[in-house]
């Protein structure tokens, strides 16, 4: 039985994903690699360390396949540094083992893996998961919009701008992001009082220009146009 646990991510919308699979002893699961090759054209297939960062380090992969007993770092080591490595979007990992104890489950999902199964499922099994994790992504996938320079996650309030990661207040990151979802609208301060404190209240306080004063402290002056009369508005050539 596999034991599943997902985390964000994003997939492109087809099967032709960007999987790679790191074991040192590919003959242990050679049967599913078979079957893999023929449903996911885009696997790529490593046996040691090097060649596995190598990947990882000039190509982003949507769900990344790793044996437990890989060495010298195993599976759990290796999930580690591929997360801290990451920039941007993490990929979904799946580690695999013959090793079905309880403590290295909760290691492994307590250390960023997604998700933990026996390599002893049949090849089936195991291309159903990669579907079903591919089947969340296209759905979280409408919770992220892109840009030119950005990356909005929605669900963290986080905004990826060239590859780094940006943490912003609640606040904040609703102005940024009800901009850019209405970029041809200027937004008063009353609009955008209601709409991101349902308080119109707030438009009389200075509250609203710190936000934007903090805003254009991170992204740039340019980032959000201001007009007498009008408001505030996303510039559009930050944003697609």
């Amino acid at each position: 039985m596999c034991e599943i646990r997902f985390s964000y991510t994003h997939l492109d919308k087809t099967l032709n994903n960007t999987i790679l699979l790191y074991d040192n002893q590919l003959s242990s699961v050679f049967k599913t690699i078979d079957h893999l090759k023929k449903v996911f054209p885009n696997l790529v297939i490593v046996k040691n360390e090097e060649e596995y960062f190598q990947n990882i380090s000039s190509t982003h992969f949507d769900v990344i396949l790793i044996s437990l007993d890989v060495v010298p770092m195993d599976g759990i080591a290796i999930t580690k540094e591929t997360l801290t490595a990451s920039a941007g979007i993490k990929p979904f990992v799946v580690i695999y083992s013959n090793k079905q104890d309880d403590f290295l489950q909760e290691l492994a999902l307590n250390n960023g893996v997604d998700a933990f199964v026996n390599y002893q499922n049949t090849p089936v099994l195991m291309e159903l998961l990669l579907k079903a994790l591919i089947k969340r992504i296209k759905t979280d996938i409408s919770k992220v919009r892109h840009s030119n320079e950005f990356v909005i996650d929605e669900d963290e309030y986080l905004v990826i701008k060239n590859d780094t990661k940006i943490q912003l207040p609640k606040k904040e990151f609703k102005i940024l992001l009800l901009l850019q979802q209405n970029q041809n609208k200027f937004f008063s301060k009353k609009e955008l009082a209601i709409s991101v404190w349902n308080d119109e209240n707030v438009a009389k306080k200075r509250t609203i220009d710190v936000h934007i004063y903090n805003i254009r402290q991170i992204f740039g002056k340019k980032i959000i146009q201001s007009q007498k009369g009008k408001g505030y508005r996303l510039n559009k050539k930050y944003f697609v």
